[in-house]
């Protein structure tokens, strides 16, 4: 079916970049093609799951919907001879890292990082039991107290002496509440906060000139990724010789089958909570203020509950509809599988489109509208099934808190000049949001 667009706006971070999610075309996609194979330069053919049903269909059966080999829809080399060339070059750049050589030498392709983003069970399910206590409501509930306190501090920081300021909110706010506490709860020291946003930056956006280490070099990520390597390794050295009671030393002492993790899979542990822990819940922040900042109905709405905790609970799942920070996903089937009147045939690939889903006209009353007291909101933003995320009430803890402590300083405020997007299709949300403001109270 011929659509009314090119397909390689569905995840071409260039596209994302310029104009955000492509929702006109997901909402033509869901309408006409909700499964549609899209053939683009740079990706591996996969069929594009616009639909809510159909993600959640996919997601609860993961026998029969993989995440290994590739759990995300990213550039890859056309051909067998480029992705030589890449390999060799690759080797070149750690040949001062045996360690890295070694497992890279042992997965091949398989890369440098497997996280529980990459693993299926039977390994997803023994490795996130190994962390899922740490995340459970309880314990989450202990974090706030002092995640307030580190909201206020940056607030008061931001807020300054009063009058009127402008600033970044992106850059000089919304990274730091979340940044600081899973740092902290890490065990990382307050000085080594700027070298994981640093390497979040370039291992989540790759594809954004402004985030890479070098614009121009596409291996560059591979240098991050030493990085990487090189600080967790440390890092577990330290927390096995003198053990604290932070998520570091959990994870750098944790065992499975009675034996410490493997050196990739204990360095890619740290690496998706030291990142997607921090990286998804800014974006979400930053996003969330800019839908009310184009949506000053909703921000008076807002400015006009915000003592009430259900009520900003609610405006916060609206922000994270409305941003969905994890665009996609990707499975590949084992089998055949029938879909809508289509065969997703074994080897497959699917992209699980959450920004779509999202939108969904047959689950969302006006989807398009940004409502904050929509209820109910059954957004897939933190995925479903076993891959659901393991922070989701963490996230929706720290952007409560947030916008609880923010909304009510607010005197004036407005956009100073153009948002800025991240050129990704992955993990997307804006780069740079400038704003003027005003707030009540310089301090608390």
């Amino acid at each position: 079916m011929t659509a009314p667009f090119e397909d390689d706006v569905v995840i071409s971070p260039d596209f994302y970049g310029d104009h955000g999610h492509p929702f006109e075309a997901f909402a033509w996609l869901r309408s006409n093609d909700p499964i549609r194979q899209i053939n683009v330069d740079g990706f591996r053919p996969f069929w594009a799951i616009t639909k809510h049903a159909d993600i959640v269909e996919i997601e609860k059966q993961p026998d029969c919907f993989v995440s290994e080999p590739r759990p995300l829809l990213m550039r890859e080399a056309a051909t067998p001879e480029m992705r030589q060339e890449i390999m060799v070059e690759i080797f070149k750049r750690l040949q001062d890292s045996p360690k890295i050589l070694e497992v890279l030498a042992s997965t091949g392709q398989g890369g440098l990082i497997r996280s529980l983003v990459q693993m299926d069970p039977p390994d997803h399910t023994r490795y996130r039991a190994l962390v899922q206590p740490w995340f459970k409501p309880t314990n989450i509930k202990a974090l706030e107290a002092r995640l307030a306190d580190i909201t206020g501090s940056i607030l008061d920081d931001m807020c300054g002496e009063g009058g009127e300021r402008t600033l970044d909110f992106v850059q000089d706010v919304a990274v730091f509440p979340p940044l600081k506490l899973i740092s902290e709860l890490l065990g990382i020291p307050p000085e080594d906060e700027w070298r994981i946003l640093k390497l979040t930056n370039e291992l989540f956006a790759g594809d954004d000139p402004e985030m890479k280490r070098l614009a121009d070099d596409p291996l560059s990520i591979f240098d991050t990724i030493k990085d990487i390597y090189n600080y967790f390794s440390d890092l577990t050295d330290e927390k096995r010789a003198r053990p604290t009671e932070d998520l570091a030393s959990y994870i750098a002492n944790g065992k499975i089958d009675d034996a410490y993790l493997p050196y990739k899979e204990l360095v890619s542990y740290y690496t998706i909570i030291a990142t997607a822990g921090h990286d998804t819940t800014r974006n979400a922040i930053s996003g969330g203020l800019h839908a009310l900042l184009t949506h000053p109905d909703q921000l008076a709405l807002l400015q006009s509950t915000c003592d009430d905790e259900e009520a900003v609970k609610l405006a916060v799942e609206e922000m994270i509809r409305w941003t969905t920070p994890v665009a996609q996903f990707s499975r590949t089937a084992t089998r055949d599988y029938e879909l809508r009147g289509r065969t997703i045939k074994a080897g497959d690939h699917v992209g699980l489109m959450y920004a779509s889903s999202n939108f969904d006209e047959e689950i969302f009353d006006q989807p398009e509208v940004f409502n904050i007291q929509r209820k109910p909101n059954r957004h897939l933003a933190f995925g479903t099934g076993p891959h659901q995320c393991l922070g989701l009430l963490l996230a929706r803890l720290e952007m409560r808190l947030f916008f609880s402590a923010f909304i009510p300083r607010i005197k004036s405020i407005n956009l100073s000049g153009e948002p800025e997007r991240l050129r990704a299709s992955f993990v997307h949300g804006f780069k740079h949001l400038p704003i003027r403001f005003e707030l009540h109270n310089a301090k608390r």
